[in-house]
């Protein structure tokens, strides 16, 4: 017995192995401590939520939701035909079982997938995204913002600073300098949806904090879609930041530089405001009742169409949504095919700056499934798991890990020598003195053609002009090179139309 314990005991052991556990420890008691720090948290924040909820929110909020009840649903963003594109896209009957409510390939997913029961409110599209991180670099005119945290949706941002950009203290809202900031500075921007495809991205700042409290919350920085009043008075102000704020009639309603008081009553849908909140409710929309408003800007008066320019060019453009799609990447990990056209694709992107490491991509009768070498129709069922696929989606995406939109496009084949046709919308056609003409699209891209640029049917059979494009058509764009500019512009090789103005494939995404 004692001779087979030595022997036991002499065995040799592996090189690596005594580390290996150790790190295999310290990692268990890192994961568990994090679990019991992430409980206690909840339970935490659990209670203040629901005081703050008692004590700030109106007596018709706190009702339980029900199946109707629109405040108890997921963020849709543009409704068709009374439904969201996400209920649209599943076609869903009302009896629709738990079971039939997703694929079952989808089954890891499917408590991430938000409820399609009962009405949705339309919601507006952001003018702005929220962005942070340290500053890297700082020239005269541009910031370059890098967050290394994991998930950060813009790991590195380089942001214009134009004449208009508001640089502000997040603690009192006072007006600061660029020469206030240093590198190494953590900052809060609001920045426009709108940015190049360069790595990284560029785009402009509206608004630039610094001096970051550490128990205060940075205020928000949004747009009004929508002032309503109650009988007594009170104020329910709607944002296109997925924020409603409740004020009394006599909320601190102040100018800018917050040297004049103004009215709460004054406040109208497409005014520019900062908010400033201690809480906020953890629904979609968000709910608070604001510390303090401050104007940024009056809604622009919009002059009455005259009907003698309606059909014109400007008309036309006025009619176009800007930035109607997103461009993401990456490998198929899940295929669900529902029917003969519709399902879903689980999209996964390891890249370190991927802006969506996974999207569910819901395919539907309307989507483009193209190959990326030759534009050919592809279907569902041509798509292999593990593929990579180039998508351009919807920006109306659910709230829910992973995010969920409706795919425009979806383009297969990709070969490492073959350039991603761009997919868009043309929101404008200029002509300069010389006879160039400049396509300026929705993507921040503005198309050079030449003489050499080929403009043909969706499938090719088709060869048009450049004269056959209008505001409004979509196309899809195979260039080679872009500049780095913002707009971006590119010479293009060829252009092939999708729809033309007012088709289906063309409202379809607006």
């Amino acid at each position: 017995m004692n001779k087979g314990k030595e022997n036991y005991q002499n065995i040799p052991l592996p090189d690596g192995l005594s580390d290996a556990v150790r790190k295999g420890i310290k990692k268990g008691k890192r994961h568990m401590e994090k679990k019991w720090i992430a409980a206690a948290g909840t339970l935490a924040a659990a209670c203040v939520l629901g005081f703050v909820v008692l004590k700030a929110l109106p007596a018709d909020s706190l009702r339980t939701p029900t199946e109707n009840d629109p405040a108890s649903q997921a963020r849709m963003a543009d409704s068709q035909n009374g439904q969201t594109p996400e209920a649209a896209a599943y076609g869903l009957p009302e009896d629709a079982s738990e079971d039939s409510a997703a694929p079952a390939s989808m089954d890891d997913t499917s408590e991430a997938v938000p409820s399609m029961e009962g009405p949705a409110a339309e919601q507006t599209a952001p003018s702005s995204l929220r962005v942070t991180g340290t500053i890297a670099e700082i020239s005269d005119d541009q910031i370059l913002l890098k967050n290394e945290e994991e998930g950060a949706a813009y790991p590195e941002i380089l942001l214009n600073l134009t004449e208009d950009t508001l640089i502000l203290s997040a603690a009192d809202c006072s007006e600061k300098a660029l020469s206030d900031f240093a590198v190494g500075d953590t900052v809060y921007a609001d920045v426009s949806p709108v940015m190049t495809r360069s790595l990284p991205p560029m785009t402009n700042a509206f608004t630039l904090f610094c001096e970051i409290p550490e128990d205060t919350a940075v205020p928000a920085y949004g747009t009004i879609t929508d002032v309503s009043a109650d009988e007594d008075g009170n104020l329910r102000v709607s944002t296109d930041q997925d924020l409603i704020l409740n004020l009394t009639p006599d909320a601190p309603v102040l100018s800018l530089d917050g040297t004049e008081t103004l009215s709460a009553a004054g406040l109208m849908a497409g005014d520019t405001i900062l908010v400033r909140y201690s809480f906020m409710t953890m629904s979609i929309p968000a709910q608070t009742t604001p510390d303090e408003i401050r104007l940024v800007a009056q809604a622009p008066a919009v002059a009455a169409p005259d009907p003698a320019d309606e059909g014109t060019a400007a008309a036309q453009d006025s009619a176009v949504s800007q930035d109607s799609s997103i461009r993401v990447s990456g490998a198929a990990n899940e295929i669900a095919i529902e029917g003969i056209k519709n399902g879903q694709i689980l999209l996964e992107n390891d890249a370190e700056d991927a802006a969506y490491p996974q999207v569910l991509l819901n395919i539907t009768e309307d989507t483009l499934i193209l190959s990326a070498e030759d534009y050919s129709k592809k279907n569902l069922a041509s798509i292999q798991v593990g593929e990579i696929l180039y998508a351009d989606i919807s920006p109306a995406m659910t709230r829910s890990i992973p995010p969920m939109a409706n795919a425009i496009a979806v383009f297969c084949d990709v070969q490492e020598d073959t350039a991603i046709p761009t997919y868009a919308q043309i929101t404008d056609i200029q002509t300069s003195d010389d006879g160039q003409i400049t396509i300026v699209t929705d993507q921040s891209l503005n198309l050079l053609p030449n003489e050499s640029t080929k403009v043909l049917s969706l499938d090719g059979n088709s060869t048009l002009s450049v004269s056959d494009l209008t505001v409004g058509d979509t196309i899809l764009a195979r260039f080679q090179i872009m500049t780095a500019s913002l707009p971006a512009q590119t010479n293009p090789e060829e252009i092939r139309i999708v729809a033309k103005a007012g088709d289906a494939q063309a409202t379809a995404i607006q």
